[in-house]
């Protein structure tokens, strides 16, 4: 099926019999610049404690709520949250093995499925492909927790590769690279965030909770040294998501702060943070980061110079997996 709405990309049958679902009324806005946009799917079932209605809300550059939009095509968490440059807001359902998009005037677009894969988070490269990276690799289900992933399509227990996939947008597969990963706590966690270096020429990136803050050459399909590694188990070394400014600093969540680095790992400083669980970022604005604790459900816009929190929000616990600023260009 091919339509004004899905421009040639691969729709998620799945997702598009669901479409007629019922849902609360959306109300969110057409995004302004600022906007900061939050995945924050509605847990409301008992025997899984990521499930839920998928829903992502929307505040304006000083974290005041303007809008939801509920999904339709999703069933768990809305991962990986990124803006392509036409504008539309792009976000991954690991576990329904589906791509939402959301217009810039707040309309959720037919859902794609470019594979049967938990898919976190797609990266808009310069020659118009799509690189996608994989949420899962091996056999582990994400004990304690009692949400349970997919195996993969033939499989009993195989949940994933952990490997960057390559499309054409209309779902060519054209790459197929295999990064080393660390499996984080539950032994599963593959690409789990990441963000490209500037010239697109490697992918920076973490298996969440894990010790490791590895790098990809993507020009040359190799792994490269990791930028840090520190000690299993070490509470203060666990990685989380990870975003760059616009001078080419990485600013990491590290669960209690956010560890600013070169693009060559070497340290430049830290933002303590209160309490533990500080587990998404966006600092693409430069000035400000947006960051999001996943047990509080807290978001808050970091100042990057004076590293003073300057507005706060509270969403709900245990849900944000994902979140993004509207900054257009031009």
């Amino acid at each position: 099926m091919t339509s004004a709405e899905d421009n040639g990309f691969p729709v998620d049958p799945t997702a598009l019999r669901a479409r007629h679902d019922p849902r609360p009324p959306s109300t969110l806005k057409p995004f302004a610049p600022g906007d900061v946009l939050v995945g924050a799917t509605l847990l409301n079932d008992p025997q899984d404690d990521h499930a839920g209605h998928g829903r992502i809300i929307q505040f304006d550059a000083e974290l005041k709520e303007k809008g939801v939009l509920w999904l339709t095509g999703t069933t768990h968490l809305v991962y990986g949250l990124s803006f392509a440059p036409d504008g539309t807001l792009w976000a991954q359902d690991p576990w329904a093995w589906t791509t939402v998009r959301v217009s810039p005037d707040g309309r959720q677009l037919l859902n794609l499925q470019f594979d049967h894969r938990a898919f976190s988070k797609v990266h808009f490269m310069a020659d118009g492909t799509l690189l996608f990276t994989e949420m899962l690799d091996g056999d582990h289900q994400p004990e304690p927790l009692t949400t349970r992933h997919r195996p993969l399509p033939g499989h009993r227990t195989h949940l994933g590769d952990g490997d960057l996939w390559r499309y054409t947008p209309d779902g060519e597969l054209i790459e197929m690279l295999e990064p080393e990963v660390h499996g984080g706590m539950s032994g599963s966690m593959a690409v789990t965030h990441s963000v490209l270096s500037p010239d697109q020429s490697r992918l920076f990136y973490v298996s969440e909770t894990g010790p490791r803050l590895m790098q990809f050459d993507l020009a040359n399909g190799c792994q490269l040294p990791d930028l840090r590694s520190g000690t299993e188990g070490d509470r203060t070394m666990m990685h989380f998501d990870l975003s760059l400014t616009p001078d080419g600093v990485l600013m990491v969540c590290m669960g209690n702060r956010i560890d600013a680095l070169t693009q060559d790992g070497v340290w430049l400083r830290s933002y303590p943070l209160p309490g533990f669980g500080w587990s998404i970022i966006d600092a693409r604005g430069g000035d400000h980061a947006c960051v999001g604790n996943w047990f509080s459900g807290e978001v808050v816009k970091l100042d990057l110079e004076s590293g003073e929190i300057v507005a706060r929000t509270m969403v709900a616990e245990k849900c944000m997996a994902g979140i993004a600023r509207y900054l257009p260009t031009g």
